[in-house]
């Protein structure tokens, strides 16, 4: 299965602790949970198998994690984790340097060495995202990876780096919303989150020319859609302002594109016709012309809009959006009666 959840919501409160000691002590990250709230211990555990990767979420209230060096093994130490602190604030040391945890900060572990970790006390609790991945799978030296272990990134949009806003983007967006997939899709998305992880680690350690073409071209590809879905509404959009907002080539942004069956101008234009079209049903926006809904996401005149949207929906936009509200009359007249 590609997602399991664990819970311990339906135990009493007295037992919920122990439920939590257990289920840590068995993974992966098994480690000595302490905790000064165990007579009524929320907590829940998120795994996202993805292949060559695995995800996890992790909630729960203040507590401290111990792995001593009496649990760490020999094979350990080819096994790394990202953590990603999203709620609440933690301290963790497993390195040269402690690292306190703000939200939407990481740290990068070393599972051959013993760590220490506190969620500190907080209203809202803690969560946790990490990332486990095996040395031998990433194409980055052990030299660069245990360089970084222990350091801090963040993933703000602007106290971090790109790669690391995207990586924490992606993250967020599997822990809160995972899409229904099947094994092979659930490997796909492992492989965009690990070339995620791997261009950001790359970049922290000055390393990016070193990392494989094939390993960059992800970052970069969800990175261009990051960047055209937030400039839209600007009639400057463009592959060359899309190109010089990633420093590389309008030829190599055509080329990563090309890779996916799609011009860099046909995905602009999809993306905006996308949003017309939530747009021209959304009773929010009933008030607001066509020419108007087409203005908000970059079509400079009315019958641009028209032409496209006719091209890709069959109907004008204005007999979308007059077939979509009967629709919803019907659909609200079958309701009440």
């Amino acid at each position: 299965m590609f997602r399991t959840v664990h819970s311990n919501d339906h135990l009493p409160a007295s037992e919920r602790f122990d439920w939590y000691r257990e289920l840590v002590g068995g993974s992966f990250l098994s480690s000595v949970v302490s905790s000064e709230e165990t007579d009524d211990f929320r907590a829940s555990a998120t795994h996202l198998d993805l292949g060559v990767t695995q995800m996890g979420v992790l909630e729960y209230p203040s507590l401290r994690a111990r792995r001593p060096p009496g649990m760490v093994r020999d094979e350990d130490a080819d096994t790394y984790w990202l953590f990603m602190n999203t709620r609440g604030r933690q301290v963790l040391s497993g390195g040269r340097d402690d690292s306190a945890l703000g939200p939407g900060q990481m740290v990068l572990l070393n599972a051959g060495r013993p760590f220490d970790a506190r969620a500190l006390p907080s209203a809202e609790g803690t969560q946790t995202l990490f990332v486990a991945f095996a040395r031998e799978t990433v194409p980055l030296s052990r030299r660069l990876l245990d360089h970084l272990t222990s350091a801090r990134f963040d993933t703000g949009p602007e106290e971090g780096s790109a790669m690391a806003s995207l990586l924490g983007s992606f993250m967020r967006r599997l822990a809160a919303d995972p899409p229904p997939c099947g094994p092979q899709d659930a490997v796909r998305l492992g492989a965009v989150l690990m070339d995620l992880t791997v261009a950001m680690l790359a970049h922290h350690g000055d390393q990016e020319r070193t990392v494989p073409p094939e390993n960059r071209r992800t970052p970069l590809l969800y990175s261009s859609h990051a960047f055209i879905d937030r400039h839209l509404a600007s009639r400057d959009l463009s592959p060359e302002t899309v190109a010089a907002a990633h420093h590389i080539s309008v030829r190599h942004l055509h080329r990563i594109f090309r890779e996916q069956g799609v011009t860099v101008s046909a995905w602009i234009r999809h993306r905006r016709l996308e949003r017309c079209r939530r747009d021209l049903v959304d009773p929010a926006c009933a008030r607001l012309t066509v020419q108007a809904v087409g203005a908000r996401w970059g079509f400079t005149h009315a019958s641009e809009l028209s032409r496209a949207f006719s091209a890709a929906y069959g109907v004008p936009p204005g007999e979308y959006r007059r077939r979509a509200a009967g629709g919803a009359r019907r659909g609200g007249g079958a309701a009440g009666g």
